[in-house]
């Protein structure tokens, strides 16, 4: 049963201007998996820009919204071996998830990009 469904789209060069300004906003948002995984591709703030995505997807899927209270880097997102992105299961997510559904609950993430433009589309399912 659906719980919770999130979109975001996040524009890359605003995504690059965050990252390259050293203001500490990749260690904040990032966790250092991530922030590896996101280093190591060409075009890295692609990557950058759709993991934002998803955790902002995530957090409209709950009904939130982002405003920071939450630890950015408790949702991170990582690759199955053949490409397919997920959010790492994490005592502090799964806490989070706790406070707004009862339940186990199945995340879903699916994330895609352009040049200008990443996207993130999250479903939240009570098993």
């Amino acid at each position: 049963m659906n719980v919770g469904v999130g979109v975001d789209i996040v524009d890359i060069e605003r995504m690059r201007q965050r990252i390259d300004a050293e203001t500490g906003f990749r260690e904040l948002v990032f966790s250092p998996e991530e922030i590896a995984y996101c280093e190591k591709k060409a075009n890295r703030y692609e990557s950058y820009a759709a993991r934002f995505a998803a955790k902002e997807a995530l957090l409209k899927a709950v009904g939130t919204g982002i405003d920071f209270t939450q630890d950015m880097k408790a949702f991170s997102i990582h690759n199955e071996e053949n490409g397919k992105p997920y959010f790492k299961r994490s005592e502090s997510l799964d806490n989070f998830l706790q406070q707004h559904f009862t339940g186990e609950l199945e995340i879903q993430v699916s994330l895609s990009h352009s040049r200008q433009q990443a996207i993130a589309f999250v479903l939240i399912n009570r098993k």
